[in-house]
């Protein structure tokens, strides 16, 4: 029988930068149901948020924050989908079947918020123009 030599799968991926992290951030993006719940519990689980747990949220910047309290207004549901509440929706703008991206920030027990629209927003601030050089 003839051995081939093997042939490597897929494409080949360009390395990637090493980037200077500041703390332990996770983030993930997900989609909002009609009634506010976060569809992706990976950023919850990450911060150890039981089901239960106490939490309060505030608007921010474009974006809301939820921070971990023993006396917050919010619970996390008890299976354990983080809700948004529907006053902290209509003030991002953010509509069932949106897409956001959440961002858990270990070192301060929190989970931030953003809609696409300010993602995009972000973006476009640090987008290269049209006729600049990009150098690898």
């Amino acid at each position: 029988m003839t051995q081939y030599p093997r042939v490597p799968r897929g494409l080949p991926m360009p390395a990637v930068p090493a980037l200077h992290s500041t703390g332990d951030v996770y983030c993930a993006i997900t989609t909002v149901d009609g009634s506010g719940r976060l569809a992706d519990r990976s950023a919850v689980r990450v911060l150890g948020w039981e089901p239960g747990d106490r939490f309060d949220i505030a608007v921010h910047a474009g974006g809301a924050r939820a921070v971990s309290t023993d006396v917050g207004r919010l619970r996390v549901a008890a299976n354990g989908h983080l809700r948004l509440p529907s006053p902290t929706r209509h003030l991002l703008g953010i509509a069932c079947g949106d897409r956001v991206l959440v961002v858990a920030k270990s070192e301060q027990n929190a989970l931030l918020v953003y809609s696409m629209a300010t993602v995009t927003n972000l973006l476009t601030q640090f987008e290269a123009p049209d006729n600049a050089s990009v150098s690898p």
